[in-house]
């Protein structure tokens, strides 16, 4: 894939992926401060410089590992009630549960030596190449108590994605980390509903309208319902606030919609971290939704949901940490 759009700056977008995240931490000290951005489609790519001899984890923010929940119970992420397993909503606060309800079964690996050039390559505030973390061994797990550890970043879970190395290709996975794992899109990437997408300071969640009543429908007694007119689609986009409450729903027509701060049937007036025209969801024969990015300054950042194949030049997003995949050797 290619590398990142040559208008980037190198000073914003990392504060706007951590601020879709978590709106109300405090920023860290070392974090550009706001007289320093840009106006217009700002960018920024700072991170925290890792460290890789630092104590273990001194404790973890995930309610989800609770063990306070039962065998069929959950942890509401945003409230920490518990929840049956089976709901897709808490019953307290009506935070969306989705695909946490879920227990993944990771494969254990055999670990090997590997023989074969792959590094992540941090990025610097000013977007050049940082500190090179080399990959020895078939996988590494990347969180605050990992292999490679960042305990200083508040955003990371434990352990929260591993790299894995499997005949000669290298994958990513998510480990049912708070935050999730994001990657910078180049092409048209599928939607299936609950899926969650990055773009300027918007964290998006694709879904399906679940309850369709006719326009015809009528009460026990006869009297037809009154109500605003469909939008003609089936599916909508959730704007997703801190905790992963619901802030905002924008309806999908048939045809699906631009999204931008100025362009298309979705604008974010007020996300300059947002291109003008930004990206944008469509419909293809196969009857399926797919996501598009416009080629935008900051990009399109799609939340990972299983292993996914990186590939030379890719970038990957988790907690405060941004990364470019280096290795000519991965197929």
């Amino acid at each position: 894939m290619a590398g990142l759009n040559s208008s980037l700056r190198g000073d914003d977008l990392t504060d706007a992926l951590i601020d879709i995240l978590g709106q109300d931490n405090p920023q860290p000290q070392h974090l550009v401060s706001a007289e320093k951005r840009h106006a217009g489609s700002r960018s920024h790519f700072h991170r925290n410089a890792p460290n890789h001899d630092s104590n273990a984890d001194s404790g973890t923010s995930d309610l989800f590992y609770s063990g306070n929940a039962g065998e069929d119970e959950i942890h509401c992420r945003s409230c920490g009630a518990v929840c049956p397993r089976s709901n897709k909503y808490c019953g307290f606060c009506a935070a969306y549960l989705g695909n946490y309800a879920t227990n993944h079964q990771f494969a254990e690996v055999q670990l090997e030596n590997i023989d074969l050039d792959i590094a992540l390559i941090s990025i610097n505030e000013d977007s050049t190449d940082g500190v090179r973390i080399p990959l020895k061994l078939n996988e590494t797990i990347l969180g605050r108590s990992g292999d490679s550890r960042f305990p200083s970043d508040a955003f990371l879970s434990p352990k929260h994605a591993r790299l894995l190395v499997e005949n000669g290709k290298l994958f990513i996975e998510d480990l049912d980390s708070l935050n999730g794992t994001y990657l910078r899109i180049y092409s048209e990437v599928m939607l299936q509903p609950g899926d969650c997408f990055m773009a300027g300071r918007q964290l998006l969640r694709f879904e399906r309208f679940e309850q369709v009543i006719s326009n015809k429908a009528r009460s026990a007694d006869g009297t037809r319902y009154m109500g605003s007119a469909a939008s003609g689609g089936d599916y909508k986009l959730v704007q997703i606030g801190v905790g992963n409450i619901t802030q905002n729903v924008y309806c999908l027509s048939e045809g699906g919609a631009i999204f931008g701060r100025e362009v298309g049937d979705i604008v974010f007036n007020k996300d300059h971290f947002m291109s003008a025209r930004h990206g944008q969801i469509y419909p293809r024969e196969d009857g399926n939704y797919y996501l598009l990015d416009l080629n935008s300054s900051n990009g399109t950042w799609m939340k990972i949901s299983h292993k996914t194949h990186l590939y030379h030049g890719d970038f990957i997003f988790l907690g405060q940490q941004l990364f470019r995949i280096e290795s000519p050797d991965i197929t």
